[in-house]
Order: structure tokens, then sequence, then C-alpha cells
């Protein structure tokens, strides 16, 4: 088993060399300490410092033969619309301030699939759908306060 404890850099677009890839999803790609397997096979020991997330196409390996890269797996997601920058600051408040993990773009905000958040946000008439894409948490790892 090779022990990844550093990120290398970024998979390049025109890479000559063979591409391995760990395909993780987004709760996967904020730990720090696991053991992996490429789509070849090859085990992985990642032991990055605390704090420190995956993200698509990150190098966790490379030889003269091969690269290994992190690869973002479709995961089932609740995307809500937002009509204004307005609401999508509300929507994505609300998301966050129910501890679930949230991606703010543009015009919409993506979480992790809950049944319970879905059913909030259709009372409060927020237009919504159920996808299959990868979801990037890009606020970090998970923290904890006290109300």
């Amino acid at each position: 088993m090779i022990v990844v404890e550093e990120l290398i850099g970024k998979l390049a677009e025109d890479e000559p060399r063979r591409v391995e890839r760990v395909a993780l999803g987004w709760e996967d790609r904020l730990r720090n300490r696991q053991r992996v397997k490429s789509d070849a096979g090859t085990e992985f020991g990642i032991a990055l410092p605390t704090g420190q997330a995956l993200a698509e196409g990150d190098v966790l390996f490379e030889d003269g033969e091969r690269v290994v890269a992190v690869s973002t797996i479709p995961e089932d997601v609740l995307v809500l619309y937002a009509n204004s920058a307005e609401e999508l600051a509300r929507i994505a408040y609300q998301v966050g301030n129910r501890h679930a993990p949230v991606a703010v773009e543009k015009e919409r905000v993506l979480t992790p699939y809950d049944s319970v958040i879905e059913e909030y946000f259709k009372k409060l008439g927020v237009r919504r759908g159920r996808a299959t894409e990868p979801f990037t948490h890009g606020f970090g790892a998970f923290h904890s306060h006290h109300h």
C-alpha cells in the first residue's frame, strides 16, 4: 500500500501518463485519514494534515508510468433555485442553519438530499429539484458550536 501524506498538485488536462482515478464522495473527500483504492486496484493510505480536504483532480501519487488523481462521484443532491441574490442568501442561510453541508452557486444551492429539508423548502414555496451530480462542500470541514 502506498501512503499519501501530501498532495502533489492538480491533474493536467494533457497528462501523457496513464491516469488512475480514486472516486470519492463529498464526505470521503473531507476525511484526512482513510484507505482507498484506485480504479486500477492500487491501494492507498491517505494521511493528510488535519483540515485538508480533497478535490477533483488532486494528484495523490505519480511515477514515470502513471498519475493517480481524485475524482468526484455523482451523488443524490437537493437543488434549491433562487430568483434573486437575496433569495439565494436566505436559502443558503436556512440550509446552513440546519447544519447541513451546502454548496452555493450563482442561482442555486445544493445540499445532500434529505427529505426533511426538501419538505421544509416545499412549504416555503422554494423551487427545488433532486439531481445526481458531484457535490462539493465548499466551506471546509464541519464544525460545531452551541446555541
